[in-house]
This record gives C-alpha cells, structure tokens and sequence, in this order.
C-alpha cells in the first residue's frame, strides 16, 4: 500500500507540474514519492531484466542516451532518466512515469542509469546493477563533494560490495578512475583513446599509456561536425565516424560501446546507428543560428573551449550564462580554472573582437574573468536576465551563436526556446 501511495502521490505530481507547465516532473515526483515509500526505487527496478549504471563527473548524459541508442537499434525497450535527473529522485521520477499505478512490473528489457558521483554510493545497491561504467573524475561542485580524492575513496567503498560477476568498465587514462580495478573482486576492463592521458583538469596527448581494452586510435577531429578514428578491440579493427566533436565524446562513446557488447549488441549494429545519433539537448545542441554547449567545471568548460575556439569566426557572437543555484555548485570560484583564454588565443581569433554577452546570477564574475582572459571589457556586454541578454545576443547576429550555460541556466534556456517556439520541451525530447 505504502508503494501505491507513493506512485500515485508521484503520478499527481507530474501530472501537475507539466498541465501548469512548471517542469518537467524529472525530480518532484521522486521527491515526494521517496518520502512515503524510500525503497521505491530498489522495488520498482528490480523488475527490469538488465539495469546498467553510469556514473563519473561529465559525459553521463551523452554516453547514457548513446548506449539507449545501441540498444534499440538493437531491438530492445529501454527506460532511462533521459532528462538528466541524476540523484535518487530523479531514477523515482522515471520510474513513476513509466510504471502502472496497479502493478509495479514494467515492461522495458533494460533500465539505463546515469547517477551523480555521491549518489552512486547510495543509490547503486537498489538498482542493483548488472554493468557499471566509470566515465571520469573531475574537480565538480567542491560546496557538495569536496576534493577528487574524497570522491574516489567512497567509490572504492562501493566498488568493493559489488558482486563479481557485475560488467566493470573504466576509463584508462584516467589514472583516479582507472585504480578503481584494484577495489573490485572481478575482472575490469578499460577504455581509451590512443596517445591521450588524463591529468588534473586537462586532457593531454602523451607518448604512452597503458594498454586497455577498447581503444580508439588515429583520432581525426572534424571541426563542430565530428570524429573519425579507428576502433580496436579484440584484435579487431572498425572505421568509426561520430557524429559529435572533441576528444571528450570520443571517451563517451566508447563507454557506450564497451557496455552494449557486454549486453550482446552487434558491433555493426551499433556503429551503423551513428549516423542517426543525435546528442542530448544542451550537449553540442544544434539550433538554426547556432550551438548550446553545457558547462559546469574547469575540466568540461575548458574541453567545450578545445572545441569550439578554433571555429569561431569573427561575426560568431558567445552568450555565457552563470549560475549558482544548488544543483549548478554555490562555489563559482572554478571559472578561474578554465581557459577562457583559449578564446582569444586561437588562430581565428587574432583578427577578431566578436561581441560576448554574460548572464546568469554571477554574471559579474563571469565578466570578470573574461576581462583576466585578455577580452577587451567593450566586447562585454552583462545581462543578466537571460531572456533579456539571449535577445541582445541574438540582435543583428550574422554569424553564429555559440551559448555556454551551467546547469539550471541551461534549463532556463530550455524553457525560453521552448516558449518561444524554437524548440520543444527537453523532456518531450527522444529518450
């Protein structure tokens, strides 16, 4: 009974909060509903055949929705927290959403989990995993974690109660993530990209590194529009194109890759699929005049600027949206930490003084470090309504836009192409 309350408190509360349009029900639902019923999730989950559980500091949402992608091309029903509600109550909320008020059965061959890196510790013993894959470890909202090896020492905790059998993928060249293999009792493997090495914040070529099992080598980077580089594994070769820039989704792919030939996918299936692969909203989100890239600490925002930089032609525009709301980190202080000067020192940039525009709640800040990153302060324009600056922003726009919003500003952004027609509600998006 107390399963069916919760459901049914959880099933009014998405109800509500999209007839008033107020959200998407990704997180109130499971709020509400743990309040009444805190095995909810463990219950409910442990219907669905195969659960996989994906975890590290960024690319969670795009190696989720890859993998999503592998397995229905593949012919399986998949359910997900596609919104990116990544703690407890957001794993409830979609499970509330898909399950039948009067039987808690669900009828989806795999449940695919992307979970905050505290959360992992938690939360994983409930879904009870048949896959975990760990993607990388960031400095990320120090107010909340603190320092990387506070992270990795709860993980190596967990690691070590994980039954043996489990499907254990890790990021080799990420040195914190990869020494996780000690801790588990079973056989790991590793994923990575040839010549690559993870340190600190950066992602940096090296001349060496250690051997892993799935590895993508002769890496071509494509501008904005894509990768192309050689997949090996098992001593087998495969010409992978995809669809998404920069060296950080090429880590994500082959997360997704390693977990979906665990659970039997065809690498042909898979790798064919790419061509209608299309990455979550605010992540290499394309729009008719231009880009949304979510940032949301040193390591990602500096990669998103790796990216983007060289492209950036001189009648292209930024919108930069700060925020520090919880679920963004209260602790803006990392924005000393990423390379914003990587704007003005790429090869295009030289001959350029494009126009930038900051928002968001810190927007001073933001403003601030633009001008230490050398950005002459009349290129600055600070809005902080970020209705307001998008439209500043978008004002005589000859090129392109390029915006770079932390989380909750992101979700702001949603909300107004949403109202103003140019894109749906990201949680009616494909999941």
């Amino acid at each position: 009974m107390r399963l069916f309350a919760a459901v049914l408190l959880g099933k009014t509360i998405l109800f509500l909060t999209k007839y008033f349009k107020i959200g998407g029900g990704s997180a109130a639902p499971g709020l509400y509903a743990l309040k009444l019923c805190p095995s909810l999730v463990e219950k409910i989950s442990h219907h669905i055949p195969k659960n996989i559980v994906i975890t590290g500091t960024n690319g969670k949402t795009t190696t989720a929705k890859m993998l999503a992608h592998f397995a229905k091309a593949s012919g399986l029903r998949v359910i997900r927290n596609h919104t990116g509600s990544n703690l407890e109550r957001g794993i409830a909320s979609t499970l509330i959403s898909k399950v039948n008020l009067w039987n808690p059965k669900l009828s989806f061959d795999l449940g695919i989990w992307e979970l905050d890196e505290a959360a992992f510790n938690t939360v994983t013993p409930k879904l009870n995993p048949n896959s975990i894959v760990f993607l990388n470890i960031f400095r990320d909202q120090l107010d909340r974690y603190g320092e990387i090896d506070s992270v990795v020492k709860k993980w190596e905790q967990s690691v070590k109660s994980l039954p043996a059998d489990t499907k254990f993928f890790l990021n080799g060249d990420d040195a914190n993530v990869s020494k996780l293999a000690k801790a588990f009792k079973g056989k790991a493997q590793k994923f990575g990209v040839e010549n690559y090495k993870i340190y600190g914040e950066a992602v940096a070529k090296v001349k060496k590194q250690e051997n892993v099992d799935f590895e993508a080598k002769n890496v071509k980077l494509n501008g904005l529009n894509s990768s192309k580089f050689t997949l090996t594994i098992f001593d087998k070769r495969y010409a992978i194109t995809l669809p998404l820039p920069g060296i950080y989704h090429i880590y994500d792919y082959l997360a997704a890759f390693a977990a979906g030939i665990s659970l039997g996918f065809k690498p042909g299936v898979m790798n064919g699929s790419l061509k209608n692969f299309s990455p979550a909203f605010g992540r290499v989100e394309k729009l008719d005049f231009g880009y949304i890239f979510l940032i949301k600490n040193p390591a990602g925002a500096t990669q998103v600027f790796e990216t983007i930089a060289p492209q950036i032609n001189p009648d292209d525009r930024l919108l930069l949206a700060l925020n520090d709301n919880l679920a963004d980190g209260t602790d803006v202080s990392w924005i000393w930490d990423v390379d914003f000067e990587l704007i003005q020192n790429s090869s295009r940039a030289k001959s350029r003084d494009h126009t930038i525009v900051v928002s968001g709640t810190r927007s001073y800040d933001l403003a601030l470090r633009l001008k230490y990153a050398g950005i002459k302060p009349d290129q600055i324009t600070v809005e902080q309504d970020l209705k307001n600056a998008l439209k500043r922003a978008m004002d005589g726009l000859e090129g392109r836009l390029f915006i770079l919003p932390t989380y909750t500003s992101m979700l702001e952004l949603q909300s107004i192409l949403t109202k103003e027609g140019i894109k749906k509600h990201y949680w009616k998006e494909s999941d």
